[in-house]
C-alpha cells in the first residue's frame, strides 16, 4: 500500500528546501515532479500540486502561493483572500 503525502507537508517541504537548502525554481519543481510521479506515494490533491510545481518551474509565482490559489480555485472559489501583496498579483488572488 502507497503512503500518503499530505498537500501541508509537500508546502512545508518546498518551503524548507527553498529557504534552507536554496532549492527553488526549476529545481524544486524537479524534486516534486519525481514525488508526483513514484508509485510508492499518494500525494494529496495532486493536480494542483502539479499546477503549483509548473509555475515553480516557469517562475510564475512561488510555489507555496501558487497552491494555495489552486487549492482555493479547487474549492470553487473565484479569489482566496491574502495580505501578502506579492501574492495578490498571482491568478486566484485578491488582496485582503
Amino acid at each position: 500500500m502507497p503512503g500518503f503525502v499530505s498537500v501541508v507537508t509537500v508546502a512545508e517541504t518546498a518551503w524548507v528546501s527553498a529557504r534552507c537548502y536554496g532549492v527553488a525554481g526549476a529545481a524544486l519543481a524537479a524534486v516534486i515532479e519525481r514525488l508526483l510521479q513514484t508509485d510508492v506515494l499518494v500525494i494529496e490533491r495532486a493536480a494542483q500540486v502539479h499546477e503549483a510545481m509548473t509555475a515553480e518551474r516557469q517562475a510564475r509565482g512561488q510555489f507555496a502561493d501558487v497552491l494555495i490559489a489552486a487549492l482555493g480555485t479547487h474549492a470553487g472559489r473565484i479569489h482566496t483572500l491574502t495580505l501578502d501583496r506579492k501574492a495578490a498579483r498571482l491568478p486566484g488572488f485578491a488582496l485582503a
